[in-house]
């Protein structure tokens, strides 16, 4: 049970240091665009090829470790990792620094593959498991509103961003050495080495959805070219599965229909994850240079998404157990647009007092993507793994989107003359809510796909009798093909 526990926290451990590399290398940039003299095309860069490296590889990073060992996985993660940070703490030239960031990339989809199926591996089926998958879920959630803070102190104490890099690298070194200890290796699944092939296959459409959000910046597309391009993209598969529902049409959108809940869920959470990702990037950029806090303070006023974060998934599984989980489902959706809607409307603040009850709704609604063994429950098939990489996608869609709507409006305020920083920073506030536009459309999409796809029935709150599932692994409630009415 120790050893167990232990997993379980070496596990979150990881998990959190990939969201802290995100979140201190978004805070060092301005260290480091004067560093290395890296103009904000070249920073926009360095987000974005580390944002489609982590939305492109997690099939394939899932696969390898299902042939080859999830911990060998999750430890060449580890090992990429402290290697990337490294590098990133001594070089000072551009080329090496966008390398590092896509190795970082890389290594952040090797540790998020591998930890949930280490925790599926050391937990035997039922309630331990559960509660293992469900905490996991909720710290990764949590974290990334969390580390901006200590991120921060970090770097103000250091006063350099070189020391927050050798600080990743020497935790990256310390989990590389606790893992074995902890941690069994998974035994390769049959026929799993068959499978990494088309894993593989799966790098470029997914790697080319976070590169194209890029490609619509450098063509300066407006904003709301992107919302809508980004709205109909993630309702494409729904919408198709739907024309399946008869039958009658050709057999992949009969078999899209059959699966419609599992595809739901994926969905869902990847827009989600989107959402949350996006929302700490923008409130980042927009209390610093808008509302002029410090970091710190940033820090601090993050801080509260931790607790509508908790709320959503201590109170969201017993809203689903009495309403369904479609109707659940859609209007935590509904939570989180509201928030963006309150940060998008005219006139809004960027002090602490205007983002904290957006910033609750918002974190509350996300709540949603704490809630793996709740999806698997509803009959869908959904798998706490697969919804692990559907949230990993979307968090790297996520950072392509915003960041990508963040450039174009700071592209279209430089064609622009000012005789004060008065007026530029007036004139990104009239703009930053069409940031926060593209967070109402992409929640308002995942309500529209709950309804479309998710059971209405009622999804149980406690572990299901172990010797009633037919075999299949506790909270998956079925095959892939068993969807719900």
């Amino acid at each position: 049970m120790a050893r167990r526990r232990l997993a379980v926290v070496l596990l979150g451990a990881a998990q959190v240091l990939v969201v802290f590399d995100t979140t201190a290398f978004a805070i060092a940039l301005p260290w480091i665009s004067a560093r290395s003299h890296l103009s904000v095309d070249g920073l926009t860069w360095l987000i974005t090829v580390y944002s489609v490296c982590f939305a492109a590889l997690p099939v394939l990073a899932v696969a390898l470790g299902e042939a080859f060992g999830q911990r060998r996985v999750l430890m060449g993660g580890l090992v990429l990792s402290s290697a990337a940070a490294a590098a990133s703490g001594v070089t000072q030239g551009a080329g090496v620094l966008l390398t590092s960031r896509a190795v970082q990339g890389v290594a952040a989809a090797a540790i998020t593959a591998g930890a949930v199926a280490l925790i599926e591996s050391t937990h035997p089926e039922g309630r331990g498991r559960d509660r293992a998958l469900s905490v996991h879920f909720v710290v990764v959630a949590a974290a990334g509103p969390a580390v901006v803070l200590p991120s921060t102190v970090l770097l103000e104490t250091m006063e350099s961003g070189a020391g927050v890099f050798w600080a990743q690298a020497v935790v990256g070194v310390l989990l590389l050495v606790l893992v074995p200890l902890a941690l069994t290796e998974s035994a390769p699944g049959p026929g799993a080495r068959s499978r990494v092939g088309r894993a593989a296959a799966a790098v470029v459409p997914l790697g080319f959805l976070a590169w194209f959000a890029d490609w619509l910046v450098d063509h300066s597309v407006s904003p709301t070219t992107i919302i809508a391009l980004a709205a109909a993209g993630a309702l494409t598969p729904s919408s198709l599965s739907w024309l399946g529902r008869r039958g009658q049409e050709p057999s992949l959108l009969t078999r899209l229909y059959q699966e419609r809940a599992a595809l739901g869920a994926y969905t869902v959470v990847a827009l989600l994850a989107a959402c949350l990702t996006g929302a700490g990037l923008v409130l980042t950029i927009a209390l610093q240079t808008v509302g002029g806090l410090s970091p710190e303070s940033v820090g601090w006023a993050l801080l509260p998404a931790v607790v509508g974060l908790v709320l959503g998934w201590l109170t969201l599984p017993l809203f689903a157990a009495r309403a369904g989980l479609a109707a659940t489902v859609a209007v935590a959706c509904g939570v989180t647009a509201a928030g963006f809607v309150l940060l998008s409307r005219e006139g809004a603040g960027y002090q602490v007092a205007d983002v904290l009850p957006p910033l609750l709704l918002i974190a509350y609604g996300c709540g949603v993507l704490a809630l793996p063994v709740s999806f698997a429950r509803s009959g869908s098939g959904a798998l706490p793994r697969g919804l692990n990489s559907s949230r990993q996608l979307g968090a790297g869609l996520g950072a392509s989107l915003f960041s990508g709507v963040v450039t174009v409006v700071l592209i279209d305020l430089r064609s622009m003359t000012f005789h004060s920083a008065k007026e530029y920073n007036a004139a990104l506030a009239d703009r930053v809510p069409e940031c926060f536009e593209l967070g109402v459309a992409l929640a308002l999409t995942a309500a529209v796909v709950a309804l479309l796809t998710l059971p209405w029935q009622g999804v149980r709150t406690t572990s299901p009798d172990p010797d009633a599932s037919d075999g299949a692994p506790a909270g998956t409630a079925g095959s892939p093909g068993s969807s719900g009415p």
